[in-house]
Parts: structure tokens; C-alpha cells; sequence
């Protein structure tokens, strides 16, 4: 059956280290889809994936691939890679057996363009001068938790891999989401929600 053989990690979209290398490598029909089933998680470890080639018969080489590696196997579908070799031979393998590389991103769906608060560029302008970052770091915290925001110079929220075009969206389907695993039904559109992280500064409405 015609599909997809996928090679990624987990990760911490807090940036810190993972004190294990190991990779998964996987068959698919639809690898975007089994990415986001494989970071549902209520922690900050999330898993992506880092390389995927469609090929015509994905049973079998999925098959190929746990024969040749399975030295290599932690367990299940899971591959040491203490070197950080398994890619690099994940790929040689995949290039070797004929199979077409894809971008993640060209399989994602395309997303409509929402028009952000206005007040949000407001607040970047405003806080931005000329040769400045094209993005600014905020704090929003949420039951003692702070939780870094990105506000680009297009005015959207931006946080654990999603963008969000008011305050209230990025609190409830943002970091209420992520913190509970649930998305929220409260929250505000106030600009003081914010704390600019590098200044320490409150934002006030534009």
C-alpha cells in the first residue's frame, strides 16, 4: 500500500534538553496527522517529525527498515541513536531504495489568513523601533505559571507552534489548552494580561 515512512523525536517546546536521543520511525498515510495524534499530550514533550518520503509499498519497507536496524531497538518502533547517526542512515537507506522525499510542511493544510487584533501591531509598533527584533517576547501567566508569547511584527500571538489573532483565543485555545488539555471558556481581551519579558513592563491599551 502506497503511503508514508516517517523518522522524528520528542521534544521540548520549552527548549530544554530530553535526556534520551532515541527516534521512532513509522508508516503513515497521512504523517500529519499521526504527528499531532503522537503530541497529544497534557506535558510540554511533544513529538515531531524530522524526515518523511512517500514510497509504494509502505508495509514493506517499514519492514526493511526494522530488519536492518533492529540492533538499534529500544522497543516497538523506537531506535537508539546515541551518535546521531539513525538519520543520516535513515535517509541513505530511503534515497537508496528510490523513494520520494517530502516536505512536512507541503502536506500540512493551508491555513486562511485571520486578520489580527489591531490593537496587537498597535502594541508592537509601539514598543519596536527601527532595526529592532521582528518579533517581541511576552509573559502571560496562568496559575502561577508563566508562559512565553511571541507577538510578530504581523501582530499575532504566537505560542507552542500556533498563532492566535486576539488575547482571548491564545488564553483559551492556547495556553489553557496546552496547561489542561482542555480548551478554556473565560479569559480577557486586556492588553495588561501581558508582561513585556525583557523589561518587565505591563502593556497598557494602544
Amino acid at each position: 500500500m502506497e503511503g508514508y515512512i516517517y523518522l522524528g523525536e520528542y521534544f521540548d517546546v520549552l527548549f530544554r534538553t530530553l535526556g534520551i536521543s532515541d527516534k521512532k520511525i513509522g508508516k503513515s498515510i497521512d504523517p500529519v496527522t499521526r504527528e499531532v495524534q503522537l503530541s497529544r499530550t497534557k506535558s510540554p514533550i511533544k513529538y515531531r517529525i524530522l524526515v518523511v518520503y512517500k514510497v509504494d509499498d509502505m508495509d514493506r519497507v517499514e519492514k526493511m527498515l526494522n530488519c536492518i536496524l533492529d540492533s538499534r531497538r529500544v522497543e516497538g518502533e523506537w531506535f537508539k541513536d546515541d551518535e546521531d547517526t539513525l538519520t543520516s542512515e535513515f535517509i541513505n537507506f530511503m534515497e537508496a531504495y528510490g523513494a520520494e522525499r517530502v516536505d512536512m510542511d507541503q502536506l500540512r493544510p493551508t491555513e486562511t489568513e485571520i486578520d489580527p487584533d489591531t490593537r496587537l501591531l498597535a502594541v508592537y509598533n509601539k514598543l519596536t523601533k527601527t532595526g529592532s527584533p521582528s518579533s517581541i517576547t511576552l509573559i502571560r501567566t496562568y496559575k502561577g505559571v508563566d508562559y512565553e508569547v511571541i507577538l510578530d511584527n504581523k501582530g499575532y500571538l504566537n505560542f507552542n507552534g500556533e498563532k492566535f489573532d486576539t488575547p482571548n483565543k491564545l488564553y483559551n485555545n492556547g495556553i489553557v489548552k496546552f496547561a489542561t488539555g482542555k480548551k478554556g471558556n473565560s479569559g480577557t481581551n486586556q492588553m495588561s494580561q501581558f508582561v513585556v519579558k525583557e523589561t518587565g513592563e505591563r502593556l497598557r491599551e494602544p
